[in-house]
């Protein structure tokens, strides 16, 4: 769901490169983590479930589709849209947001914010990301919202409608983050 054309799109979670930047330390976990703990930690958090096994086939399974997508990356030197567009320091406005929401992000992830899953995710409720998940920050919601959304029309929100959607989204209802994970 986060991770646009299947992990390529720079400035939108891109897995490209990820192979050749791990192990790397995490402030969250305050300790080095390898390429497969930073995949549970999106299952655990972004996603709102489990942890895979790390000798399971499915973890094996991302490592290789990753390991393809990054060929011909230089080991040690990240992919060159890694990470999020970076906004000025902004507070959002939830009111404002609802409006945003209603003319802008509706029509993909519906009024109720449940989207449709696989492809459009849900972005409160049961069935989306936790408290825990990166994206329950404002302001990493935001970066990510400016340059990504809407789908149809990337890049056309300011970063004040992208701050003000994300912190009326933010105030929606979100799990909490499972304890039971919390090395992750």
């Amino acid at each position: 769901d986060c991770h646009i054309q299947s992990g390529t799109m720079p400035k939108a979670s891109p897995m490209v490169g990820l192979p050749g930047i791990f192990p790397l330390y995490s402030k969250r976990a305050k300790r080095v983590i390898s390429l497969k703990d930073r995949l549970n930690e999106c299952f655990v958090r972004s996603e709102n479930g489990r942890p895979l096994a790390l000798d399971s086939p499915a973890m094996n399974a991302l490592i290789a589709y990753i390991q393809w997508l990054s060929q011909g990356q230089t080991p040690g030197h990240p992919f060159s849209g890694r990470g999020l567009v970076k906004l000025p320091d902004l507070k959002g406005n939830p009111q404002n947001g609802a409006v945003v929401f209603r003319d802008k992000c509706a029509i993909c992830h519906g009024m109720k914010g449940a989207g449709a899953p696989p492809s459009i995710p849900a972005l409160w409720g049961p069935n989306a990301y936790n408290n825990g998940a990166g994206m329950n920050k404002i302001s990493k919601m935001a970066a990510f919202v400016q340059y990504n959304m809407p789908q149809n029309d990337p890049r056309t929100l300011t970063p004040q409608e992208a701050y003000d959607v994300s912190a009326y989204i933010h105030n929606k209802p979100h799990t909490p983050f499972n304890e039971a994970y919390r090395n992750y």
